[in-house]
């Protein structure tokens, strides 16, 4: 599989203990996180390697003493933040844990005192670790993207019509929906809801249900949208999508092999392949887009759009929207639309909830 990752030693023998995590991850996340995983595990093992250590001999003071080390790193390291020392330890002790609990590493990782590595065990089966705390307090205070800047972006897009079209449009699945890059890139025709549903929603001023089918952690949830939105995404489909796909069946009837596209189902399709669009292209596009903003003097480097953003401006308009209509509670609310696990989790989306500039 494309991007599935292997890790191997330097006699380019295979990392078995690894690639059987990867493959117990792989069953309920998406490749490009099981990825994710393998970077953190193979720096935790280039780390071993270095200190001349087998996993069953790292302890608490080992696990504090590498965080500490991966703070520490150059600046010229891309990976020198708090955030991504948290990560990878979120990773290591979950790997460690798991270790643990195949009977390759016997009282490594647990949630007593028996073990050299001691966890707590959540009620919903998540692990906590002291070292998996992000001390940066700037992600905290990291600022939503206003509806202002978001709308600078899309003229520094693409040019051609049709991704003008696409490119505007997923930006707003992101805006209007709070979906993530990824939840964007997988929306199929068929969780649509009809035309007529979008028409007579709009009329009734109500929202329409739309199941996601893949999600972070691969658990479905619903979110509701507006009318309006669902009904630019099929002028799209109807007018725009075909531009790809029919370029594409031609280039597969020249090579005299029409079975070599078939059509996806999924909305959005690369113009290079024809099929689905794949989440870091959105990301990247959104970014480059950004920068060419601040090249031109549009935006600031502090008036910051990336693609989570939209998500984050998203869930601060929603958190402003029930407070001022006086609901109590909010934040849950607005964890069934956005499919937080739980209120920790949408800390750093709070910081802009009271900000009086915030649209």
């Amino acid at each position: 599989m494309k991007g599935f990752p292997l890790i191997l030693w330097s006699d380019y023998q295979v990392d078995f203990n690894s690639l059987k995590y990867f493959l117990s991850e792989f069953r309920h996340n998406e490749v490009q996180s099981v990825f994710t995983y393998a970077r953190h595990i193979n720096d935790f093992l280039s780390q071993l390697e270095v200190d001349g250590k087998a996993v069953s001999e790292i302890d608490e003071d080992w696990l504090r003493t590498y965080r500490d080390e991966v703070r520490k790193r150059p600046e010229s390291e891309k990976e020198n933040t708090e955030n991504y020392a948290s990560q990878v330890l979120r990773t290591v002790v979950n790997y460690c844990y798991w270790l643990t609990n195949e009977g390759i590493e016997s009282y490594l990782c647990g949630p007593s005192k028996l073990y050299k590595i001691q966890v707590v065990i959540t009620d919903r089966g998540k692990l906590m670790h002291s070292t998996f705390k992000n001390e940066d307090k700037d992600k905290q205070k990291q600022q939503a993207p206003r509806s202002s800047w978001i709308e600078v972006i899309k003229a520094f897009g693409p040019k051609r019509a049709d991704l003008v079209k696409r490119f505007e449009l997923m930006i707003d699945w992101g805006v209007h929906a709070g979906l993530r890059p990824k939840e964007i890139c997988n929306l199929k025709i068929e969780q649509l809801p009809l035309r007529e549903s979008a028409e007579r929603a709009i009329v009734d001023e109500r929202l329409l249900p739309v199941k996601l089918t893949l999600t972070k952690g691969r658990k479905p949830r619903t979110v509701r949208v507006y009318g309006g939105l669902i009904l630019a995404t099929w002028d799209y489909i109807e007018l725009y999508r075909p531009v790809v796909v029919n370029e594409h069946k031609r280039l597969a009837k020249m090579k005299k092999d029409q079975s070599s596209y078939g059509e996806p189902t999924e909305i959005f399709l690369s113009s290079k392949s024809g099929l689905k669009l794949d989440p870091v292209s959105l990301s990247t596009s959104i970014r480059t887009a950004f920068k060419a903003a601040v090249s031109s003097g549009k935006l600031t480097p502090a008036e910051r759009v990336w693609a989570h953003g939209l998500r984050h401006h998203f869930t601060t308009r929603e958190l402003k929207i029930w407070d001022d209509k006086g609901q109590k509670n909010a934040e849950r609310l607005v964890m069934q639309q956005t499919g937080h696990s739980s209120i920790d989790t949408m800390e750093p989306y709070m910081s802009d909830r009271y900000s009086e500039d915030f649209e």
